[in-house]
């Protein structure tokens, strides 16, 4: 059996063409769309039906003008379904007739209309066929149910080398698997009827032919044996003998020419069948199987472009998305400007202390009271300086929080100027692990895409990827919304935003329970020691920062807090105090305990105003995207998977 014929092959064609009408949908193939719905005409209309049993063998009926090409018609089908005359140039349509089982036989005969671009109609009077217009369809019980049979218009009606018929006749000729040519002694060396039937015979493949000369009785089976053989080497040339199927006679009859009785239609050669014998023994699938390749061949190779089209769309989708969530994360990160430490470490402090031992307490205790003289030195010195002690470009109270404010607001501008421009512009250093992938992504689809990416004076690279067209009505929803509603919303949440919440609660008393089972008895005892005397180690320096809120004498310590986010230059600042008993080893303790603190903080934080982002501008595009991503991968991947087993039947037909 041919493998292109079996059903494993049939469900991975249709397979095929349900994936890339699929894909063509989900990530807009807009360059391919055009090709991709004539693709899958092809496909449903003249690839798949034909792969199927019941596909008929397609016969059509070709000669010049008054050679009795209807007649002939009618014989074959049983009935006078097409009008006959004298007269060259009746009939201006091609009538295709079929059995009436085929009534009820889904997509044959909308594959036999498809080479001719209109649906199938059935004919209502035969009057119908000498008027131009599209071919019409004729059901009738005498066929075999695997031959459909076509009469043709005269290709040589005219005059000067103009044919009125022609095109419709090249139409019929080139849809058909066999051609029956049918001649008279007039008009069988006709050189302009052969050399034009010849062509469509070789079209597409060669096809074979049937000849049947319509000639007086008088004539003999050897004349009519060399009449019909110039016909065929004027058609097929060197090739005749294994291209002419059978030799046929019949003969000039009043009553046949005007319909009222069948032709007889007899074959030349001795143990030769008869001309419709011969037609239903003919195996449909082995007819046209050059045919069938060359467009199974086309339909493969172009099923390869549109996978390949498909994956740079996809690619093109990913990037887009890559560089919306790294310039959303930066925003994040501006958003986070004025955030306050303190309230998050003094939560810290809290809980440190209330876990505290019981003799630790008491001892702390003890070291406050020893530690008040200090705090009125530092009120002091405060007054003197005139209260300047705070830095400058640290906001607080309701100066904090316009602040932060004025960083949600210009971050969340910036971030969705990002997502209603026409492309997302990213300016990263060179050196940051994210620029490389990015780079060789947008190098990979600049062709396709128009993404760039170009280097800066300052050492910065800049990423432009243009908006993939799948979410270009999501942008315009976007870009249609009341900015300044959803701004004013945002800014109502602020306080939640900065506030300690009850999942921060419990990650702050996971973090204290975490570090106090990492204490060593040496740590314990410093402990007992430095909350006596009040040397600062720990959280001890934290809570008299914070308690006092002179940083006078203080220095930072910066937290890194990389991988975050994808964000590798994020650190959380905490001031801690440069006292005399600071030492090198307590302020790595410090900051090693610190560290954790700052991270849970700022990821509650980036979490919080990342998830407001995308509730308030990002989100549809981010999750519009990657369910197309998701889809899409599935379908791409079964467009691969179909397209191999394709390509194998291919391999293994002979």
């Amino acid at each position: 059996m041919d493998p292109l014929y079996d059903e494993e092959t049939i469900a991975a064609v249709r397979a095929l063409k349900e994936d890339a009408e699929a894909l063509a949908d989900l990530i807009v193939l807009n360059d391919s769309r055009e090709a991709i719905d004539a693709w899958k005409q092809a496909v449903d209309n003249r690839l798949l039906p034909r792969l199927m049993p019941e596909f008929p063998l397609v016969a059509a009926i070709c000669g010049g003008g008054s050679s009795g090409k209807s007649t002939l018609f009618n014989t074959l089908v049983g009935s006078s379904a097409s009008p006959t005359g004298g007269r060259a140039g009746i009939n201006r349509r091609i009538l295709v007739s079929l059995n009436t089982v085929h009534s009820h036989t889904t997509g044959v005969a909308s594959a036999l209309f498809e080479p001719f671009g209109c649906p199938p109609r059935q004919m209502t009077d035969m009057e119908e066929l000498t008027t131009p217009g599209d071919p019409l369809l004729h059901y009738g019980p005498c066929l075999p149910a695997g031959l459909a049979l076509l009469d043709t218009p005269d290709f040589d009606t005219g005059a000067g080398g103009s044919y009125r018929n022609r095109e419709m006749a090249e139409q019929s000729l080139r849809a058909a698997d066999i051609l029956i040519y049918i001649f008279t002694n007039a008009n069988y060396n006709n050189r302009d009827n052969t050399d034009f039937v010849a062509r469509m015979l070789t079209a597409v493949g060669t096809r074979n032919c049937f000849l049947v000369y319509r000639a007086y009785s008088g004539f003999t089976d050897g004349e009519i044996l060399e009449h019909a053989g110039t016909v065929a080497r004027n058609l097929y040339g060197d090739q005749a003998q294994q291209h002419v199927l059978g030799v046929y006679r019949t003969g000039e009859d009043n009553q046949v020419a005007a319909g009222q009785r069948p032709m007889d239609i007899v074959p030349v050669r001795i143990g030769q069948p008869g001309l419709m014998t011969a037609l239903s023994r003919m195996d449909p699938r082995k007819v046209r199987g050059e045919l069938h390749r060359s467009i199974f061949n086309d339909v493969v190779r172009q099923g390869k472009r549109f996978l390949e089209a498909a994956r740079e769309s996809r690619e093109h989708l990913s990037l887009y998305l890559a560089c919306l969530r790294t310039a959303q994360q930066h925003r994040v990160q501006d958003a986070l400007g004025h955030l306050p430490m303190d309230a998050v470490v003094r939560r810290f402090s809290e809980i440190w202390q209330d876990t505290d031992p019981a003799h630790v307490k008491i001892m702390r205790n003890t070291g406050r009271l020893v530690e008040a003289p200090v705090r009125l030195l530092m009120r002091a010195a405060k007054w003197a300086g005139g209260g300047k002690s705070k830095p400058k470009n640290k906001p607080d109270g309701g100066d904090m929080a316009a602040a932060m404010a004025a960083d949600l607001v210009r971050a969340a501008n910036r971030l969705r100027q990002a997502a209603v421009d026409p492309a997302v512009v990213l300016h990263l250093p060179e050196a940051d692990p994210a620029t490389s992938p990015l780079r060789e992504a947008v190098r990979q689809l600049t062709k396709k895409t128009g993404a760039t990416d170009r280097r800066t004076d300052s050492g910065k690279v800049t990423f432009e990827v243009p908006l993939h067209p799948a979410l270009a009505a999501i942008q315009a929803d976007l870009r249609g919304q009341n900015w300044s509603v959803i701004v004013d919303d945002m800014l109502s949440r602020q306080a939640r935003l900065i506030g300690l919440t009850n999942s921060l609660e419990a990650e702050l008393q996971r973090l204290a329970s975490e570090q106090r089972s990492r204490m060593t008895t040496f740590d314990q005892i410093r402990q007992t020691f430095s909350a006596m005397l009040n040397i600062i180690p720990a959280t001890a320096a934290v809570t008299y920062v914070l308690h006092t809120g002179d940083p006078v004498g203080a220095v930072g310590i910066k937290v890194k807090l990389a991988g975050l986010f994808g964000l590798n230059d994020l650190y959380a600042l905490v001031a801690i105090p440069a006292t005399a008993g600071m030492k090198k080893a307590d302020l790595k303790q410090l900051e090693a305990l610190l560290g954790p603190v700052a991270r849970a903080w700022l990821t509650h934080k980036l979490t919080a105003i990342e998830a407001l982002f995308e509730e308030t501008i990002t989100g549809p595009l981010l999750q519009r995207g990657q369910v197309l991503i998701e889809n899409s991968a599935d379908r791409i991947e079964s467009m691969s998977d179909n397209l191999a087993r394709c390509g194998r039947a291919m391999e293994k037909t002979p």
